[in-house]
């Protein structure tokens, strides 16, 4: 899977964190989620940004790629990143 951040109406970063205006909306990220988004302005593979996030934030407890799933879907759904099989 690949994914790729989805623009947004405006983004306000606070450290590690951002908010985020999208559909109406005004989503708080949490720092994974904020990092997530910043390392996916391009495509990459679910594989690669697990290593990158791992470095960033430290390794997951199992399998990274596993771990990160949940969250790209919940981050899908919001309309803040898409996705590619």
């Amino acid at each position: 899977m690949r994914v790729r951040r989805q623009e947004v109406l405006d983004e306000v970063v606070r450290g590690d964190e951002a908010v985020v205006l999208s559909g109406g909306q005004i989503l708080r990220l949490s720092a994974l989620a904020h990092s997530i988004r910043a390392l996916s302005c391009q495509w990459i593979e679910l594989a690669d940004l697990a290593g990158a996030l791992a470095e960033r934030h430290g390794e997951p407890d199992g399998d990274p790629v596993e771990a990160l799933r949940p969250m790209v879907a919940d981050l899908a759904s919001a309309g803040l990143l898409e996705t590619r099989e």
